[in-house]
C-alpha cells in the first residue's frame, strides 16, 4: 500500500497583525495575522525546515527522490531541489528535481512522486513545497498571502494515511496570473 509516511512544516516565527495592514491602507479588515519570513529566509530554506521535521525519525539515505515545488524560487538556474538534498543529507544518487511556475506545482510534485513509486521506479520520495508570495501594496491578496512550507514523505512501509487512486482534472484560469517580470 502505497501512502504518506510522514510530513512535516515550517511557518515563520514573525507575524504581521492584518488589521495593521487596514490600518495603513483603510481596507476592509480581516482577522488575525499573516507569517512573515525573516530577512534571511526564502522559500528555499524554509523548505530545508519543512524536509527536516518531515523525516525526523527517518534514514534519510532511504530517500531516493526528493521533489520541490514553488513559484517563488530563490535562483534562476540553480536547482533548489539539489540544495535541500545536500542540506537534508539524502545519497548523492537521489533523483532531485524542482517543479515551478504553477500554483498547482505541489499537487504536481506529489502526482510525479506517487507514479514513480507505483511504477516501482523509486521506494521512498520526499515532496516539499514552499511560497513567499508578493501581492501588491494595497492590493486584494496583501491579506490574503503568507510564508511558509510544506513536506510529504512518501512510501509504502509505515504508511500513516493510503493514496488509493489520483485523478486530475485541468482548466484554463484567466482570473489569477503573474507576468515573469513580475
Amino acid at each position: 500500500m502505497l501512502g504518506i509516511t510522514s510530513y512535516g512544516a515550517y511557518v515563520p516565527i514573525h507575524r504581521l497583525c492584518r488589521s495593521e495592514i487596514e490600518r495603513v491602507w483603510s481596507r476592509a479588515p480581516l482577522s488575525g495575522e499573516k507569517a512573515i519570513a525573516n530577512y534571511d529566509e526564502d522559500s528555499l530554506t524554509m523548505a530545508v525546515a519543512a524536509c527536516r521535521d518531515c523525516i525526523t525519525g527517518f534514514d534519510p539515505k532511504k530517500i531516493d527522490s526528493l521533489y520541490f515545488a514553488s513559484t517563488t524560487f530563490p535562483y534562476k538556474e540553480k536547482q533548489s531541489a539539489a540544495v535541500i538534498a545536500r542540506a537534508i543529507d539524502v545519497g548523492r544518487e537521489t533523483f532531485t528535481m524542482d517543479i515551478g511556475n504553477s500554483l498547482r506545482g505541489g499537487m504536481g510534485a506529489v502526482r510525479i512522486a506517487f507514479d514513480s513509486l507505483r511504477a516501482n521506479q523509486k521506494k521512498e520520495a520526499l515532496v516539499c513545497s514552499a511560497d513567499m508570495r508578493l501581492s501588491y501594496p494595497n492590493g486584494s491578496k496583501e491579506m490574503e498571502f503568507g510564508d511558509g512550507a510544506a513536506a510529504l514523505q512518501l512510501g509504502d512501509t509505515k504508511v500513516i494515511a493510503s493514496i488509493d487512486v489520483m485523478d486530475t482534472v485541468y482548466d484554463e484560469i484567466i482570473d489569477l496570473w503573474r507576468a515573469p517580470t513580475g
